[in-house]
This record gives C-alpha cells, structure tokens and sequence, in this order.
C-alpha cells in the first residue's frame, strides 16, 4: 500500500479521515475518542479538541448508552458489530440517527467506528409507518360507521312501515285518540326524527362506498337545466313554509351534458337544504344556471348567516361545520357538504364558495360540456319519492 500511495500508514490514516464521507472514529479502551473525521465533526457541530476531550458516552443518546456497553462486553466485539442504529448527539442539543460499524483492534487497543447518518430515513420511515397506521385506522372507522349505519336503517325501516301502518289505522278511525292528545303531532314528530336518522345513515353508507370505490354513477345525456329547475321547484313549498323566496333563473334553456340525475338531485337537495337552514325569514334563495364554452356552471345563493371566512376552505372536508354560535339551533353531521364534493367530483366538476358572514353565501358547481355515447338524448321523471326525498333531506329543518 505504502509504494502505491507513496504513504506510510499514519499518512494514509490522516488522508481517509480527512476525505471520508462517512463518520470515522478511533475510540480507546480508556473510553476517550482519540481521533474523528472531518465529516463527523461537520455532522455533529463539535470540534475535534471537544470530542477528543470527552469520554464517548457523553456523544450517546443516554438510552443508547447501555446498547453499546452490552456489545462492548460482548467477547464478539473482536470480530465487529455492523448495522448498530444510534443517536448521535449534535452541539445544538438535537440528536442524529446514526448506523454504525465497529471492530476492536487488540494490538491497538482501540474501537475503529465506521458510520453514516441515517435520520432523514429513520424519519421517512416512521412517518410511513405512522401514514399506515393512520390509514388502517380510517378504514376501521369507516367499516364501523358502514355497519353501525346499517344497522341502524333496518330498524328505522321497521318504524316508518309500522307508522304508515298506525296512520292508515287513523284515518279508517280504527285508531282514535283520546281528546287533547294529538295523536297526529306526535306520528308526524316520529316521523320526522326517523327520516333525520335516515338521512344521517344513508350519508354514512354513501360517503362509506365512496372510500371503497363502490359508489357508481350511472351518466347518460341529460338536459342540465331541466333537470336543476324541476329538483329546484319541487321544494317551493318547504322554501315558503320558511317564509324564505327562492328564484330559479336560467341564462340557457337547453345544456345537454353527461350527468346522473339521481346524484345531481342529492347535491342540489343538500345545498338547498344549507341554504333554508342558514337563511332567516323574509330571506332569499337564489338557484342560476349559465355556461360557457367548457362548463355549466350552478349557483345556489343565500341571504343568510355566512361562513367565516377561516372555515371558507374547510367547508368541504368532512365533519367540518360552521361555528355553533352562528348555526344556532342547527347542527347537522358535518358529512353533507363532503359528499357534495365528493359528487361532483365523479362527475368531473368543481364546487367552491363565495360568502361572508352576515351577507350569505354562494355555492358554484362547474360541470364540463362533456357527453357519453348514447343514441338518445335522455329525460327523467324526478317526482318519483321526491316528497319523501325533501322530508329527509330537509328532516332537521322542519319541527
């Protein structure tokens, strides 16, 4: 090796330290460090004259102190430890994984430590780690929430069947109550808190397919406007209940484009519903349509509370709701909103909104121009259950 480098052998140990690009180290039996590399002291922020004055103990995490004892005992310390993973510690108080190799050299009496810095990836994997978990976790709540929310719309089935049962009885007079007790309000109360948790079940089951990828859409070329326009003036009865206007204006008669009228009903429904819940009497609710060369755009707006301006980024992500303050007596799941999102989504579109607080609020949905091969353009009667679909859409609005 000498007549190869032209070395001698403290020269060439000097020339390693000094160009290794991984941390070096001689530690003697007597615990002190008696030499490092340049990289090392770059890594770590000591000086050589620090390191070479303390024991190397005082540079291990204190866990990691009784690892290294435990191989030092070890009679296999003669033939090297490699893969040994420690915590280095830096001059500014903050520590670095480190894998390291380490041999005894007898007629030395010294430790000979290779190592390289293995933090960013001891990080990545933990963060990976802690990404698994999160997503297993999710996937158990959500396969919870699938079957609870089962569960809970085979018994509501059993009620709303048994109540209709129970009114039929009340108009034939086979059931009569006694005078004052108003047997009709508390049916209809029944009622109406069983289609609040029918809404709250179905949302649950709907949101849970759409994580596991089962949640289809079934497109065909519909005529957009018509389609907006009758799900629109189907719930001006429960819009004037409310003591609220609602207006539906178009700037095109006709947009015909690939939807699913089913899921274009449920998000309108769901915005509409917002809209009545958050907008005091004497009100407005505004649903427009207009389009330009790419997209059909949707708007539903309101005169009503507003979204602060911090939650405006939010509204969509899950169980995120407006501040209980301004939502006064209604709470809802948080869950309407995000599928909203997630509906349009499957439909290629966009849905932002524009609001602030005490103003109201506008919700624009941009649908593409896009059709789907098929003979025939499509029309679809929607008045099919549409009032039992209101009663449960709009079921923790109405008392």
């Amino acid at each position: 090796m000498q007549d190869l480098l032209g070395l001698d052998r403290n020269d060439q140990l000097e020339y390693f330290f000094e160009i290794s690009v991984d941390l070096m180290a001689i530690i003697g039996t007597d615990k002190k460090v008696k030499k490092v590399s340049k990289c090392c002291k770059e890594l770590l922020g000591w000086s050589e004259e620090e390191l070479t004055l303390s024991e190397w103990s005082n540079f291990v995490h204190e866990d990691d102190v009784f690892k290294v004892l435990s191989y030092i005992r070890n009679s296999n310390i003669k033939n090297g430890i490699k893969g040994l993973e420690l915590r280095f510690k830096c001059k500014d108080e903050s520590y670095r994984w480190i894998e390291s190799n380490c041999r005894y050299v007898e007629e030395s009496e010294v430790y000979i430590l290779t190592a390289r810095d293995i933090t960013e990836k001891k990080q990545i994997m933990e963060e990976k780690i802690a990404y698994e978990k999160a997503i297993e976790l999710e996937s158990i709540k959500s396969q919870f929430f699938s079957n609870i929310s089962h569960e809970f719309k085979t018994p509501l089935n059993i009620i709303l069947a048994t109540m209709q049962v129970i009114n039929k009885n009340i108009e034939n007079k086979s059931i009569i109550s006694i005078e004052g007790a108003n047997l009709d309000r508390y049916m209809n109360s029944i009622k109406q808190n069983c289609y609040r948790l029918l809404r709250l079940v179905n949302n649950i089951i709907d949101i849970s397919k759409i994580d596991y990828g089962y949640y289809d859409i079934e497109l065909g070329n519909y005529n957009i406007v018509s389609v907006v326009e009758d799900i629109t003036m189907s719930v001006l009865e429960y819009v004037n209940n409310k003591g609220i206007e609602l207006v539906f204006d178009t700037e095109v008669e006709e947009e015909i484009i690939a939807c699913d009228p089913d899921k274009i009903e449920r998000i309108i429904l769901n915005l509409l519903s917002n809209a009545i819940k958050y907008t005091e009497a004497d009100g407005k609710i505004s649903v427009n349509i207009y389009s330009d060369k790419e997209n059909v755009y949707i708007t539903v707006s309101d005169t009503g509370i507003g979204i602060p301006e911090e939650k405006i980024n939010k509204i969509f992500e899950r169980y995120e709701q407006i501040d209980n303050k301004l939502t006064r007596n209604f709470n809802g799941s948080g869950i309407g909103l995000s599928l909203v999102g997630s509906l349009v989504e499957m439909h290629e579109g966009r849905v932002w909104v524009e609001s602030k607080v005490n103003e109201g609020s506008k919700f624009i949905i941009s649908l593409p121009k896009k059709t789907v091969a098929t003979e025939n353009v499509k029309s679809i009667d929607l008045t099919k259950s549409k009032v039992e679909k209101c009663s449960i859409e709009f079921s923790d609005i109405y008392k």
